[in-house]
């Protein structure tokens, strides 16, 4: 419940535009609330109040002072830290802090979310037992999909039919699934690259508004974040195909049949050291209205 302490409101009137509901108006004496109801709990309106005069029935402790101008990094350093990172696929052999592990989960829980449902949960995975069962689970499963896959594929071909987008898309899967499948035989993990932790973004079907975006935003502040920390990410998408073709895999993981993995990325400490940017295609850009 949202509420406000009149004595301390100064009508400023900068809460009112910010409020994305559009559910507060000055009045006489305060800033009246007009359907508390209709609150998405954003804080919009306590972030921009000089005299904190918006309370919420919990979480207010959380609003905390905004870094100064001075302590926010400039454009050009900040574009150059996200240059600078890359998917990591060699790991040290050295277990990652519980407490660093926890500050990743902390940058996902602040992440902007479509109606700021805050939808998001996570699995995290630490130690080479369970992440060795996982691989077990993941890899059997992407082999048993890539037979299928394999199958259909090649009833087009006999039939001398074109094959549909999706199919045509993942054709060169089954092979690959099978190659990470025969170095797991052989002890070499190309799924989750002997990697010393995994964390795993899921979320309950039909609660969020968004999502895919959602987990994809949460999961983008994690990863920059353990940069800092020292500590190295990769996004393994094959592996949340195989939980969600996987009943055992996500009972192992502890997601419930109702929920849907969206992200999954291996956390580690690099044992390489990456002495170049990123480099990418240049962007395709439709510029639209006055420049």
């Amino acid at each position: 419940m949202i509420t406000i302490e009149q004595e301390k409101c100064t009508l400023c009137g900068e809460c009112v535009p910010v409020c994305v509901r559009r559910i507060l108006q000055k009045g006489e004496t305060s800033v009246e609330i007009l359907d508390p109801a209709m609150c998405l709990y954003c804080g919009h309106c306590k972030a921009v109040c000089p005299a904190d005069a918006f309370q919420f029935s919990e979480g207010n402790d959380q609003f905390l002072t905004v870094p100064s101008k001075e302590e926010i990094p400039s454009a050009d350093p900040f574009f150059r830290f996200l240059r600078s990172r890359r998917s990591l696929r060699i790991y040290q052999p050295r277990t990652v802090e519980k407490a660093k592990l926890k500050m990743l989960i902390e940058a996902g829980r602040y992440a902007p979310t479509g109606s700021n449902r805050q939808a998001c949960e996570y699995v995290v995975v630490s130690g080479r037992k369970a992440l060795d069962q996982v691989c077990t689970l993941a890899i059997g499963n992407l082999q048993e999909q890539g037979k299928e896959l394999q199958k259909a594929i090649d009833q087009y071909s006999r039939e001398k039919k074109p094959l549909p987008e999706e199919l045509a898309s993942r054709q060169t899967l089954p092979p690959v699934w099978e190659r990470i499948a025969g170095k797991w035989k052989e002890g070499v993990d190309q799924l989750l690259h002997h990697a010393p932790a995994l964390i795993i973004v899921h979320m309950k079907k039909g609660l969020a508004t968004t999502p895919e975006i959602d987990a994809a935003i949460a999961s983008t502040q994690m990863v920059l974040l353990a940069e800092t920390l020292g500590l190295g990410t990769c996004y393994i998408g094959f592996l949340i195909w195989a939980i969600e073709s996987s009943k055992e895999l996500k009972k192992f993981l502890a997601i419930p049949e109702d929920s849907k993995a969206l992200v999954a990325f291996t956390v580690g400490y690099p044992k390489v050291e990456f002495l170049r940017f990123v480099a990418r295609n240049p962007a395709k850009v439709n510029w639209v209205g006055e420049f």
